[in-house]
């Protein structure tokens, strides 16, 4: 059966013009999506994504020195349109969903303003039908109470509501194809995994074609059917899901792979390839193969003879001319975590942060002010050595937790630090309890050099270093968080968004702490990277001894970095455990969902899914029940309404949950991941 071409790319290459010359984008890219097919993209930052999916919109932010090839959608070539004939196409054939929605949303006006803007720029419709429609779009991707979120702004919804709005207006002129811009990397598991249930229904639905760019490949292998993997804005490898994870080929989709966490990596003592090698020439002569200076399989006589294209292979494409060598896997970072010591360094007992406060309004009217109940009566230690991830969906209270463990949200509770009670945020437990936030880009100064930026660090919290060695203390900070020596007169603009990560980390380290707080540092990180940074954060604990408590939505990461993880829900810590332990049951069921929700590409694990159905609620009072009963899939009754769980052991006491099943019924319970 012949299948309708929806895109079809044939030699497509571009440059931009710069002010120090030519720069090449891509090159050579051949792909064809047909109808109700998804084909994912993926590739490291920098490797030209999203590049392509603004050439597919032709919205080409760059100079463009050079354009070659064609691109062609449903038979039309969009590289010969006039700008009227493709505003005519942008919206109504092809949408696109942003990986920001906060940003791709206009704060002034409402949620259902943003569809019915949209519905009006490519039909003609009665009010009442516009209406109607907007109603039945945000009823498809999963809003609840479509009428009242019509009228709701951006900044009254949470992350993933906003990114639904997104998909609402990408569909709403039933589009032949949709290009996807990383559009789960900033949301949580399971608001993630729900996203991804969504499209996959609508996919059924509407039949739309789908380009999926992401770097998180666990999500690509649940939504896509066909994978293109890029590298230095060349396509290196075309294949199925099935065969592409089972069996890579192509060097750097092996490397891309090494890198990437796995459920069963505790039980294959597997560790995390680090390769940290330079990205591709853009510039000058254009080399035969570009991942040739990186490649572990290149040999000169045969691989720079002429230039690789991407050729049919067996069952798929690849630009390769010596795929059946053995890969060099020496690069593999071990997966055994030192242990931590027994010695507690932070310690908070009964801790609870409330947000919010009174108004003019409020006082005028003598009203309390509606607080949220961000953390509530939580007991957790931090041992030396030490990592504790916490993990949780977005608004747990995992960064509310972390922003009054360093003084930036006021607290209720007991603090100690080295078994000291803390009755003031000093500046010696400011030095001692260190941050690394998830954004560089708003933590660095961008008017500072690198230099600059540890330098103050070191003045403040290292009196004793004097003013003439302090060049010595930064000589000795870059090559901890393995930066080039010549960085220290860069800025941060200048930096790749890892490079301004191992910044931050030296940013933490200058002050030679007791405690690092990793809050989402690895989120926006490619998996390469991402596997890069853990690997230093280890490496420093190693050399340090420091402690860590590794705030993340990133599941799979835990077994190469944590030694414990606490499960936060509604403010409160629900579970505590060993990650050696995450593979078998008892779970809590909050627990249960979260680690079923967990995308993961590996052939040789099977996920049981889990679904959670609502969103967190938001806790602007205490409740009398388990705050998880609403959502939970094993509840129990009226007890789980009208009474608090009581936290239990399991077995050991670093095994610790709160719920109203007995630990017995618990332990019983499937596993979550079948391994084969």
């Amino acid at each position: 059966m012949t299948q309708t071409m929806v895109l079809d790319i044939k030699d497509y290459s571009l440059t931009y013009q710069t002010q120090s010359g030519p720069i090449r984008i891509l090159e050579n890219i051949n792909l064809q999506i047909a109808k109700g097919e998804v084909l994912g993209l993926v590739g490291e930052s920098g490797s030209a994504k999203s590049s392509l999916a603004y050439s597919v919109m032709r919205d080409l932010p760059g100079q463009v020195e050079l354009e070659t090839g064609s691109m062609w959608l449903k038979g039309e070539d969009l590289m010969t349109m006039t700008e009227e004939e493709l505003m005519h196409r942008r919206g109504k054939q092809i949408s696109m969903v942003f990986q920001n929605a906060a940003t791709a949303l206009d704060p002034t006006q409402s949620l259902g303003d943003h569809v019915v803007e949209t519905l009006q720029a490519h039909q003609a419709a009665s009010k009442e039908d516009t209406l109607k429609r907007v109603y039945e779009l945000f009823e498809l991707v999963g809003l609840p109470d479509p009428i009242l979120m019509a009228n709701k702004y951006p900044h009254e919804v949470s992350g993933g509501e906003k990114q639904r709005v997104v998909l609402a207006m990408a569909i709403s002129s039933n589009p032949d194809l949709i290009l996807f811009d990383e559009p789960t990397s900033a949301l949580d598991a399971t608001t993630a995994v729900n996203m991804l249930d969504l499209f996959a229904e609508m996919q059924k639905k509407i039949g739309v074609a789908g380009l999926f760019i992401s770097h998180d490949l666990g999500v690509v292998a649940e939504v896509a059917d066909r994978v293109a993997v890029i590298y230095g804005g060349r396509i290196v490898e075309v294949a199925t899901v099935d065969d592409l994870f089972a069996n890579p080929k192509h060097p750097y989709t092996q490397s891309l792979l090494a890198s990437l966490p796995r459920p069963s990596d505790i039980r294959n003592k597997r560790g995390l390839k680090v390769d940290e090698g330079t990205p591709p020439p853009r510039r000058g002569e254009v080399p035969s193969c570009n991942f040739s200076h990186r490649c572990s399989k290149h040999d000169p006589a045969i691989c720079d003879q002429s230039r690789v294209f991407l050729e049919v292979q067996g069952d798929r494409k690849l630009a390769c001319v010596r795929p059946d060598v053995a890969v060099d896997e020496t690069q593999a970072s071990s997966s055994d975590i030192l242990p931590a010591t027994t010695d507690v360094v932070l310690e908070v007992k009964n801790l609870t942060v409330k947000l919010g406060r009174t108004s003019l309004l409020d006082e005028l009217l003598n009203k309390e002010a509606t607080q949220v109940h961000a953390v509530n009566n939580i007991d957790l230690k931090i041992h030396r050595g030490e990592t504790v991830s916490l993990v949780g969906e977005s608004g747990c209270g995992k960064s509310s937790l972390a922003r009054a463990l360093v003084g930036l949200n006021s607290f209720e509770g007991e603090l100690r630090l080295n078994g000291r009670d803390i009755k003031a945020l000093d500046e010696a437990y400011r030095a001692d309890v260190q941050i690394i936030f998830q954004n560089p880009d708003s933590s660095l100064n961008p008017r500072h050099t690198l230099e600059t930026i540890l330098s103050r660090a070191i003045k403040l919290y290292r009196p004793d270093i004097a003013t003439d060695e302090r060049s010595e203390a930064i000589q000795k900070l870059f090559e901890q968080v393995r930066l080039p020596a010549h960085y220290r007169n860069r800025y941060p603009h200048q930096l790749s968004g890892g490079e301004k990560q191992r910044v931050a980390i030296a940013r933490a380290i200058a002050a030679d702490p007791k405690v690092i707080i990793c809050d989402e540092i690895t989120s926006g990180l490619d998996a390469a990277v991402q596997a890069a940074i853990v690997a230093l954060l280890r490496k420093i604990q190693q050399d340090t001894g420091v402690a860590l408590l590794f705030i993340t939505h990133d599941l799979a990461i835990l077994r190469h970095i944590a030694h414990r993880t606490a499960v936060m829900y509604l403010g409160e810590i629900i579970e505590t455990r060993s990650i050696s332990g995450l593979d078998h049951a008892p779970y809590h069921p909050y627990t249960e969902a979260l680690l079923s929700s967990a995308s993961s590409p590996d052939p040789k694990t099977e996920t049981r899914q889990v679904r959670l159905k609502g969103s967190l609620p938001v806790r602007t009072s205490l409740l009398t029940g388990c705050g998880f009963e609403s959502r939970c899939p094993r509840r129990i009754g009226d007890i789980c309404h009208e009474q608090p769980a009581p936290m239990k052991e399991v077995v050991e006491s670093s095994h610790v949950l709160k719920c109203h099943h007995e630990i017995v019924d618990l332990e019983h319970i499937e596993p979550v991941w079948k391994f084969t």
